[in-house]
């Protein structure tokens, strides 16, 4: 099976490159997308010049879901059977990456979420909000996913297909759920250590209740 890992990219110079340098050690191409970063992340990783790395830009920042959205797209051109999705700032560990590997070459599950949820450690708040959030979509749509807005995820291209998510922003991670359901997608969840570097870093207040917003949304038209 041929798996490439999506990375998207914004202002993550402090730390992409520690996990660039980690990731070119296993086997898997690699693609990273600058979405349009105002500091010094795209000459970093382009002046790293990194086997099997291919880096895509946006010149303005279109967001996550327009980044992933890409990297996907030149991923699948390119032959990929499958893509593994990570963060960019070290919050997602590469010794993790064989959790998403065993269960896609088992070619029993069309999706695949990391779940920190499945394991101790993540900040109360943030485990009930997830929590909170997952039984809601559950009632709204009848998918279950423990973690939703955890980036650490894998599909297969025929999921890819099925899934072509529309969010530009960090409401990718949900409708990718709620898009999983709509097609009838098996998915199944991997646990996924919990790092967390900066408790004020990632979905804010005024994201979560947009993508709130969208699930009524989401109801109607998909």
């Amino acid at each position: 099976m041929k798996i490439f890992i999506v990375m998207p990219v914004f202002n993550e110079e402090k730390k992409v490159i520690d996990v660039l340098k980690e990731l070119s050690k296993t086997k898997y191409p690699i693609i990273i997308i600058d979405d349009g970063s105002t500091d010094n992340s795209f000459n970093k990783i382009k002046n790293l010049k990194l086997k099997k790395t291919i880096l895509l830009q946006h010149k303005i920042n279109l967001g996550k879901g327009a980044a992933l959205k890409t990297g996907c797209e030149y991923a699948f051109s390119h032959s990929a059977d499958a893509v593994i999705m990570m963060d960019s700032d070290g919050q997602h560990k590469v010794s993790d990456l064989n959790n998403f590997v065993k269960k896609l070459e088992t070619n029993k599950c069309d999706v695949i979420f990391g779940s920190r949820n499945l394991n101790l450690g993540a900040p109360i708040d943030r485990f009930l909000g997830n929590k909170i959030a997952s039984v809601i979509v559950n009632i709204m749509f009848g998918i279950y996913v423990s973690d939703l807005i955890c980036g650490f995820r894998a599909f297969t291209q025929k999921a890819y297909k099925k899934i072509k998510w529309k969010s530009l922003g960090y409401g990718v991670e949900t409708e990718m759920v709620v898009r999983t359901k709509k097609a009838r997608l098996i998915h199944c969840e991997v646990p996924v250590e919990t790092v967390y570097y900066d408790n004020y870093k990632g979905v804010s207040i005024l994201d979560a209740f947009q993508v709130l917003g969208s699930l009524f949304y989401w109801k109607l038209t998909i």
